[in-house]
């Protein structure tokens, strides 16, 4: 699933990259590469994200604080490896952040739509903390009806 987002990712910004930001196609390649990784680090990863607040970043609602946390963290290593991995300055790497963030989580919004299920279908495959994730809707959804 998040392959498909990042496959619709690398169609519509490498071609903005190169001519917005003057990247040239291998770097706009590795840039979108990064983004990808970024993602499934920060989604995937054992440091550990609430489920409610990654339904909320994913949803039209207005950002919790949690939310917010989860994009400033993606931010972060967004900008490592982009600098790392795609071989940018840190000024380009902050112009291609800029612009590949809000694209990132408009194409994952439009996927979850604030739906738990799909956020789970989503994570399900990024491995590490998508079990913990999924370990926490369980405990939600089970709260919900009456399960301890």
């Amino acid at each position: 699933m998040l392959d498909q987002i990042i496959s619709k990712l690398q169609q519509e910004a490498a071609p903005a990259l190169m001519s917005k930001l003057g990247l040239d196609n291998a770097q706009a390649g590795k840039s979108v590469s990064a983004v990808g990784d970024s993602i499934k680090e920060v989604l995937g990863g054992k440091g550990g994200i609430n489920i409610q607040d990654a339904l909320n970043l994913f949803s039209s609602a207005k950002n919790s604080g949690g939310a917010d946390g989860i994009l400033d963290k993606l931010g972060t290593v967004m900008h490592g490896k982009l600098t790392g991995q795609a071989g940018l300055d840190a000024g380009k790497a902050q112009d291609v952040k800029a612009m590949l963030m809000p694209m990132v989580t408009d194409f994952i919004t439009k996927h979850v739509g604030g739906d738990m299920g799909k956020l789970q279908g989503l994570l399900g495959g990024l491995g590490g903390n998508a079990g913990n994730l999924a370990d926490q809707a369980k405990g939600l959804l089970g709260g919900l009806f009456g399960k301890k």
